[in-house]
């Protein structure tokens, strides 16, 4: 999330905009600047405010998300829209379709706001006249109002495609779970998706709309990846995180000097690891932190750089469970009642996923009938 400048938080949700949300900017003030600096200015705006949409819209999904006790990290602006990043999946299709709906509903109650609003400043005529002129004549203050109306119209049907991972997916993939379960209803959502994925990015193709083809791109490998997570999903139910913990992993004391600390990350791959005192944990420090203190003077002491806030899980729940607590950080703080146990990283995850994949293909292989030549 380096890329990611936070601008705000509302309600505890961090609201940030990638860098390459830049590119939008540019690009609109670009289309609009035949009209001089005025109309370069007026794409300026015009994108602030449809993405001002865009976050209203992921708050939609966000709030009712925090509703069903999911917690929400962040919301972040790319330049084909936004995201927000839920820490756990929502634990039934009721839930997902509502969360689902939220957002297109807020663009709804916005598009009808604006819409009626417009036609009481406006009137209806110069309304309806307005967007199809709009390109060829110097923006007002109609224009902005036409186009940001149009616009949420558009943020509501567009989203509501039935593809993964738009929220007209999320939809169709709960009211499919209502009857052939999780697993299967992402997996022919997920086919749904890949096939309109495929004609929207000919279409863009053909219409010279990149962007069209550039969200189809999107759909396409986000359908996939809802099917892998689905997938990873499943296979991590089964593990206890207390038998993910690796006993072996280094832990630092907080006066253990850098310079010693140094020696375990030579000497071990892991990704984090944890600081104790008197047996009790009170911080994690990475390898990132540690690398980047010993690149400027090499002194100090692990103290200095670790985080005091670490995500827990109980050692009884399940690896999936630790999986989506360490979304944020990369790593989770296994305890047993008030006993730490260990940590997990992103590492010993990986470790466990890949343990797990081979063990579920060599069952696949043994459960296949063996040919006998005739």
């Amino acid at each position: 999330m380096r890329a990611a400048l936070t601008v705000t938080t509302v309600s505890g949700i961090a609201i940030r905009v990638h860098a390459s949300f830049a590119l939008i900017l540019a690009l609109n003030a670009w289309q609009w600047s035949e009209f001089g600096p005025r109309g370069a200015l007026f794409g300026v705006v015009l994108s602030a405010f449809v993405f001002t949409c865009v976050v209203l819209h992921e708050l939609g999904h966000s709030l009712v998300a925090k509703a069903f006790g999911i917690q929400v990290t962040d919301i972040t602006l790319y330049p084909i829209g936004g995201v927000a990043r839920l820490v756990r999946r929502p634990e039934t299709p009721g839930q997902e379709l509502l969360i689902a709906l939220a957002g297109p509903a807020v663009n709804v109650v916005i598009a009808a706001v604006l819409g009626l609003s417009g036609l009481w400043l406006f009137g209806a005529e110069p309304m309806w006249q307005s967007l199809p002129a709009s390109r060829s004549q110097a923006p007002t203050g109609l224009t902005l109002w036409v186009w940001l109306t149009a616009s949420n119209v558009v943020l509501a049907l567009f989203n509501l495609i039935p593809a993964l991972p738009m929220d007209g997916g999320r939809v169709l993939r709960a009211m499919l779970a209502w009857v052939v379960g999780q697993r299967r209803a992402t997996r022919v959502s997920a086919v749904i998706a890949q096939v309109l994925a495929a004609g929207l990015c000919a279409l863009g193709l053909y219409s010279g709309n990149f962007v069209l083809s550039l969200i189809a791109v999107f759909v396409f490998f986000g359908a996939s990846e809802e099917v892998r997570d689905t997938d990873f999903q499943r296979m991590l139910d089964g593990v206890r995180s207390g038998d993910a913990v690796s006993s072996q992993l280094p832990r630092f004391s907080p006066s253990t000097a850098l310079s010693e600390a140094m020696q375990a990350v030579v000497l071990w791959p892991a990704r984090a690891f944890a600081v104790e005192h008197a047996g009790r944990l009170v911080g994690v420090v990475t390898r990132e932190a540690i690398l980047a203190a010993l690149r400027t003077d090499g002194a100090g002491y692990v103290a200095s750089l670790m985080a005091r806030e670490v995500p827990r899980v109980e050692a009884r729940e399940s690896l999936e469970v630790a999986r989506q607590h360490m979304s944020e950080t990369g790593f989770v703080a296994v305890y047993d009642g008030e006993i730490f146990v260990g940590l997990i990283t992103d590492l010993e995850l990986a470790h466990q996923l890949t343990v797990l994949e081979a063990f579920k293909r060599s069952a696949g292989n043994r459960s296949k009938p063996s040919r006998s030549n005739p």
